[in-house]
């Protein structure tokens, strides 16, 4: 290990001087076969050494069909693996030279290597770590390499595979070792991803553990359990916020993180920055009646309520009106009003608190009406920014036509901005758009959307004002 590592800081600080790298394992394995052949090391100090190595192929066979009920869940659970291992150190080492790896381009290889080789009885085809490593590590860069590697071992298996029987399984333990030094590596992302992201650090932690006590393939699986989690888990805490725009511009930014950003009257505009989907569309309604302020709702539960309580008052003030009509009718004089007010004071005063109640109960009722129909008032259209939304499926679309039908219950108009393309064809082919919703409530942008909101709040200021100046004139002013 000490030869390796002196030979690998010396490639690297001398790369550039150096020919061809020190190719210090090939090394490492002639003086090891030397000595331990010299010394009899197997016979006199029990070393465990390579021992009889096979030469020769088998002969070709058809695998054996029986196995395949017996093989089939290892066989997948392999297949994952060995896929993952090889992707992964494809990608590494291609960021490290600055190329591009094709995922299908790799499965080809992997399926024609595995088919061919299950005629003569060979492993799973996948990639080596340790080799990979090591080939990396001594300068190979290209396919010539591979080609290399495999004649030097296809040479060992027909030819010179007995002389390398004496070789200490200690030297290539210290091969392997040395060359996952980059692998032990990323235990120095511990701190980085404590820093940064703690959600990356527990797939880091939860993929090595399962990793490590379970085996690489349900260590694997583990691994991609908790990985789906956590992205659903992202996608139920994500956030919420009220844009506004900033003065004299098209660009609309979040109210609480600018102060400069200004709301324009009557209008909210919300963005949720994910898809609406069955996880989160719940979610995504008690945000939007939060941030805009505005529970259709309780609105409309808190006005049939005032609205009964105002119909029985005025019931109530009907019935007392009718029975003090009564009684004064009986009665010609005028003289008969103090008569009836010294001949009935509980009717009178329980009259004088009836209708004192009534007028509480009448200023209650309208100021409840009034205090629960005051967002509505205020703000007349709500935007709905799409833009961060990638999809939505069958449960967000009812979750936005659900949304549409209440708050036009209350009056406020639902717009939705910065649809893509994919989006407005999942809305369609969901059947979204019909004979009540069209498709005129999207718009290209935000800003779109906002001037369609104040031109026709404008219109309709416009012409209410004019309604009601012709209702002011009497005839012969007209």
């Amino acid at each position: 290990m000490v030869l390796l590592l002196g030979a690998k800081e010396v490639n690297d600080r001398f790369k550039k001087k150096l020919p061809v790298p020190i190719p210090m394992e090939i090394i490492v394995v002639i003086i090891s076969t030397g000595v331990s052949a010299g010394l009899s090391l197997e016979k006199s100090y029990d070393v465990n050494v390579v021992g009889k190595i096979p030469t020769g192929f088998q002969p070709p066979d058809l695998p054996d069909v029986n196995l395949f009920s017996a093989v089939f869940v290892d066989a997948v659970a392999i297949a994952v693996v060995g896929f993952s291992m090889t992707i992964s150190m494809a990608k590494i080492f291609a960021l490290k030279h600055g190329y591009a790896v094709s995922g299908n381009q790799e499965l080809i290889a992997l399926g024609l290597c595995n088919s061919v080789g299950s005629f003569f009885q060979t492993f799973a085809v996948t990639c080596s770590m340790s080799r990979s490593l090591v080939q990396e590590s001594t300068g190979g860069n290209t396919q010539i390499a591979g080609l290399l590697s495999s004649f030097m071992v296809l040479l060992v298996i027909l030819v010179i595979g007995s002389l390398f029987e004496p070789l200490p399984q200690t030297a290539l333990a210290a091969i392997v070792m040395v060359n996952l030094k980059g692998m032990f590596k990323q235990f120095a992302d511990i701190p980085h991803l404590w820093r940064t992201s703690k959600l990356e650090l527990a797939i880091w932690v939860v993929s090595f553990v399962a990793s490590v006590s379970l085996g690489l393939d349900y260590g694997l699986l583990v691994a991609v359990a908790f990985a789906i989690i956590t992205v659903i888990y992202r996608t139920q805490s994500s956030q919420y916020r009220i844009l506004g725009q900033v003065p004299n511009t098209d660009v609309y930014c979040d109210i609480e993180e600018y102060e400069e950003v200004k709301e324009y009257p009557g209008i909210k505009i919300f963005q949720a920055n994910t898809s609406l989907y069955f996880a989160n569309s719940d979610l995504y309604v008690t945000a939007l009646r939060k941030k805009t302020g505005i529970d259709p709702g309780a609105i409309l539960i808190a006005k049939k309520k005032a609205q009964k309580r105002r119909a029985k008052v005025m019931k109530k003030s009907a019935n007392n009106e009718r029975r003090a009509v009564l009684k004064l009718t009986n009665d010609i004089e005028m003289a008969v009003k103090h008569e009836l007010m010294n001949d009935d004071p509980a009717l009178d005063s329980g009259h004088v608190k009836n209708g004192s109640a009534d007028r509480n109960l009448h200023n209650s009722t309208s100021e409840e009406l009034e205090y629960f129909m005051s967002p509505v008032i205020n703000t007349h259209s709500v935007i709905l920014d799409f833009t961060p939304v990638n999809f939505i499926d069958s449960v967000g679309a009812k979750t936005l036509k659900s949304i549409i039908k209440e708050y036009k219950e209350i009056g406020v108009d639902i717009l939705i901005s910065g649809c893509n393309g994919v989006v407005v064809r999942d809305l369609t082919r969901l059947n979204f758009f019909d004979t009540s919703i069209g498709r005129d409530l999207l718009f290209h942008s935000i800003h779109d959307a906002v001037l369609h909101c104040w031109c026709r709040a404008s219109s309709l200021a416009l012409a209410s004002s004019e309604e009601q100046v012709l209702s002011s004139d009497t005839p012969s002013q007209i």
